[in-house]
């Protein structure tokens, strides 16, 4: 075993910071919680897949894999690993919020706030693709055929794992392969889409900076563009899809309907971290 870590700055809720959003159920990720063990599959720089088992000790995210990795792609993993866990994010303005409003202030006393988030800004844009107009449970069926039948396939800790598929794997595969076998539906066209993007110019689709560019990829409306503003760390914007309505309008309007404009500002004073409070309302 070889094991490498990650030191934390803030307080950190490293159960929360996988369980608080959906993605730790979405294939290829998995979630040991009775060991407090997070497992899934990274690429190498000469496109191997490797098992990395993570886990919270000592202020410290450690970062276990089965194979000795180059020093190129050690870094690599930790990148992948801090980005999916937002360690170089900062939740103190966040945490002032809930302080000021005296709301949700379990999260700054627990050290929560974190939502998961894949190592890769395609495995992402894929992802919340498939969560479109359609029940959870529907995503992480899509999710499993999709690692399954195009992922590669790799044993680590004692299990099989398979990888999520690359741009290039998915458009290989085509249209028809998708909604017979991954069962994606309409989605098919969005998803190779991406993907087509993703290949031919990934710097401006898979940066964190390129957010604006997202609009640009078939399927994504303002649903899922709050949905992956969030996911590269900006929290102005709100998901407002049918959980959220439900959620709104039972919570805060005695179930009866609001003007759209009175849905969509319920979350107003949370200014800049609106999608984090919504969020921690809803799921707390």
């Amino acid at each position: 075993m070889f094991t490498f870590s990650i030191p934390l700055a803030e307080p950190f809720n490293f159960n929360d910071a996988i369980t608080s959003h959906g993605w730790w159920m979405l294939a290829p990720n998995v979630w040991d919680s009775k060991k407090a063990r997070f497992y899934r599959t990274f690429p190498t720089r000469n496109n191997d897949t490797i098992v990395g088992c993570i886990y919270m000790e000592a202020s410290c995210l450690q970062i276990v894999t089965e194979v000795e990795l180059t020093e190129t792609d050690q870094d690599d993993i930790l990148d992948y690993v801090s980005w999916m866990f937002r360690v170089n994010e900062r939740f103190e303005p966040f945490y002032t919020l809930c302080q000021t409003h005296n709301e949700l202030t379990d999260l700054p006393m627990k050290g929560k706030g974190r939502l998961l988030r894949s190592p890769t800004l395609f495995e992402d844009i894929v992802k919340v693709l498939l969560t479109t107009n359609t029940r959870w449970n529907q995503t992480i069926q899509m999710a499993e055929k999709l690692t399954y039948h195009l992922g590669e396939k790799v044993y680590g800790f004692g299990r099989e794992f398979y990888s999520f598929p690359t741009p290039q794997t998915i458009l290989s595969a085509g249209e028809a392969f998708l909604m017979e076998h991954v069962r994606t539906g309409y989605r098919s066209h969005y998803i190779l889409n991406a993907a087509h993007k993703a290949v031919n110019n990934p710097a401006r689709y898979l940066q964190p900076s390129a957010l604006n560019h997202f609009r640009e990829i078939k399927g994504i409306g303002p649903y899922a563009m709050n949905t992956l503003a969030m996911i590269v760390g900006r929290y102005d914007g709100l998901p407002v899809d049918s959980e959220y309505k439900k959620h709104v309008i039972g919570t805060y309007f005695n179930g009866i309907a609001p003007s759209k404009s009175e849905l969509e500002s319920v979350y107003d004073k949370w200014g800049d971290y609106k999608y984090l409070a919504y969020w921690f309302d809803h799921y707390k």
